[in-house]
């Protein structure tokens, strides 16, 4: 008996040791816990070269211009609380291209509308909507200024060659933690961008057309080398006559005299609208140059501009009116275009749109 009420001490001691020791370890795994460690600000390098401090999280995001404005909503349209001017005008005008749905047209037409940094903007106006970041471009020349007087981040991304495009996507992608998505577009700009390459890349330099690219501001003026139009260009295999022109060479719109033209004798004229078209061809001046007499004055497609963010068929379009027979083009242009619009507008573009161009 005795033995036997030893045993069951001995084992009660061991079941509340174990239980002591038990509740010890518990305790100690949750001291050792690990806290959350994500950082409040993260710092950014910009594609101006700039470090810029921004929210992990950022919220509330606008943009000054209406490149980052679309990407903006096209990856983050619940965080975005303005928009500005001019993608007002170009998107939501009467008269303007129709590639949002009925629901984000009338999404944006709620937002309040800003200026952009080139034609002027309200620094008041930017402090009312609070947003966390501001996205402006590399050409802002005030945007060390405009920091300094809203005390808010600004970001610079860049429109400036087809490769900034696609490193414009990610970094807004990144800024507003959908780098998925963001990877998946520019992924494709790159893609499509390759096609071109490889299309032109077997054409002698001594064989490339001679291309002139009349500027926004008239037929008279051209873009500079370090602008879209003139990547596109190049990139689709032309051969810019332009390229030495001098001047600063991120203007869209630099001046070019007639005589010059004449000396380059182009054999490609592309102009932005169809009024630029017969303005050329209407006019003796211009008869004797190889692209008037041989009809290839081209007026860009409305929803494939060189500029903006149609760029990337900007080029698969220009690509095609300097090298590839026009009825196996139109078939693949057409097919390019419901692609591009349904990744990047989730819009299906018909078959009279694709064929449009601006008046």
């Amino acid at each position: 008996m005795l033995k036997k009420g030893l045993v069951t001490k001995g084992t009660v001691l061991g079941v509340s040791i174990l239980l002591l020791f038990s509740m010890l370890v518990g305790c100690s795994k949750t001291e050792v816990n690990p806290v959350n460690t994500t950082p409040v600000q993260v710092q950014i390098k910009d594609m101006a070269g700039r470090e810029v401090t921004i929210p992990s999280n950022v919220k509330r995001i606008l943009a000054l211009h209406p490149i980052p404005s679309y990407f903006l909503f096209r990856l983050a349209p619940d965080k975005v609380v303005s928009k500005d001017s001019v993608f007002d005008g170009r998107y939501l005008g009467k008269d303007s291209v129709k590639v949002y749905s009925d629901g984000d047209r009338e999404k944006l037409s709620k937002l309040p509308t800003t200026g952009v940094y080139f034609k002027g903007l309200e620094p008041e106006q930017l402090l009312q909507l609070k947003p966390d970041v501001i996205i402006s471009l590399t050409k802002d020349p005030k945007i060390n200024d405009l920091t300094t007087k809203v005390n808010i981040p600004i970001i610079a991304v860049s429109k400036d060659t087809m490769a900034d495009y696609e490193e414009t996507m990610r970094l807004i992608g990144k800024i507003v933690g959908n780098e998925s998505e963001a990877n998946k577009l520019a992924d494709y700009w790159q893609k499509s961008i390759d096609e071109v390459k490889r299309k032109v890349s077997v054409i002698p330099s001594d064989k490339r057309v001679k291309v002139f690219f009349a500027g926004a501001s008239g037929v008279l003026t051209t873009p500079g080398t370090q602008t879209i139009m003139a990547s596109i260009v190049d990139t689709a295999g032309g051969d810019n006559v332009a390229k030495g022109l001098t001047g600063n060479q991120t203007g869209e719109s630099l001046p070019v005299s007639l005589e010059q033209i004449l000396k380059w004798n182009p054999e490609v004229v592309i102009v932005g609208t169809q009024k630029g078209k017969d303005q050329i061809m209407s006019d003796t001046a211009w008869k004797d140059i190889t692209a008037v007499k041989n009809n290839k004055v081209f007026v860009q497609s409305r929803y494939a501009s060189l500029d903006g963010v149609t760029a990337l068929m900007g080029l698969v379009w220009l690509e095609g009116k300097l090298y590839t027979n026009d009825s196996e083009f139109n078939t693949y242009f057409e097919s390019k275009m419901k692609e591009y619009y349904l990744l990047f507008h989730k819009y299906q573009i018909t078959p009279d749109q694709i064929e449009e161009v601006a008046k």
